[in-house]
């Protein structure tokens, strides 16, 4: 259930799979006067069950909490996203994988947050994201910027225009044969130009391409060249 933030009290819910973390969350929360904290998650599935029977404005989430009913990570946020459009999320982790953390960041988040340092962060990016804006930590933030500056921005310039194309549908996970249909292109074709682009970018493998989707730029790339 989702709440109104421009009532008093900004009703939190906390889940990480580590009660040792999820009190040190509770304890930097205490100079928020306006923050409640409404329930306390161990896993997706007690996630879920509080969202459906609570009102809930923000989710302070774990990026990586495995064992619930509905999974964690990607498929937790996307989820989370779907079914719960109008809670804000915002998540804490301790990876600093570039390609990881932009897909995050792509997801929608509100908020993105390392856990090893930023912990002491979450009451700003609270008062951040209840006032409509988007928080991401210092570390993070640094991280981004350093991942927006990549030399791999060659890679993806030397994609021509229907290599690109291809590539952006079947990431966007339509399958060969329907990108062929959608492009009126033939089924080889397609699956020529999806290997010529995936050599282009070193990637080996379709589990690569995705793993570094964000990485390579291609929701937000430079002008490919013209074929």
């Amino acid at each position: 259930m989702v709440g109104d933030m421009s009532q008093t009290q900004i009703r939190l819910l906390i889940a990480d799979d580590h009660p040792v973390v999820a009190l040190g969350v509770q304890a930097t929360l205490k100079s928020l006067v306006n923050a409640q904290v409404v329930g306390v998650a161990q896993n997706s599935t007690e996630l879920f069950k509080i969202l459906e029977s609570d009102v809930i404005d923000i989710v302070i989430t774990d990026y990586a909490m495995p064992g619930g009913a509905y999974g964690d990570g990607i498929e937790m946020l996307t989820r989370l996203k779907q079914r719960y459009p109008q809670v804000k999320l915002i998540v804490l982790t301790v990876l600093t994988n570039t390609a990881l953390l932009g897909n995050i960041g792509r997801l929608g988040v509100h908020g993105l947050l390392n856990k090893a340092s930023e912990i002491n962060e979450i009451p700003l990016a609270i008062d951040r994201v209840s006032k409509g804006f988007k928080y991401f930590g210092k570390a993070v933030s640094a991280a981004l910027q350093e991942h927006m500056i990549r030399p791999d921005a060659d890679r993806v310039r030397s994609l021509s225009k229907r290599e690109m194309e291809v590539l952006r549908m079947y990431l966007g996970g339509m399958p060969v044969k329907d990108i062929a249909n959608h492009l009126r292109r033939s089924g080889k074709t397609v699956s020529n130009q999806k290997r010529i682009a995936m050599t282009k970018l070193g990637c080996s493998s379709d589990a690569e391409l995705f793993q570094y989707y964000a990485l390579l730029g291609l929701t937000d790339t430079p002008t490919p060249k013209t074929s």
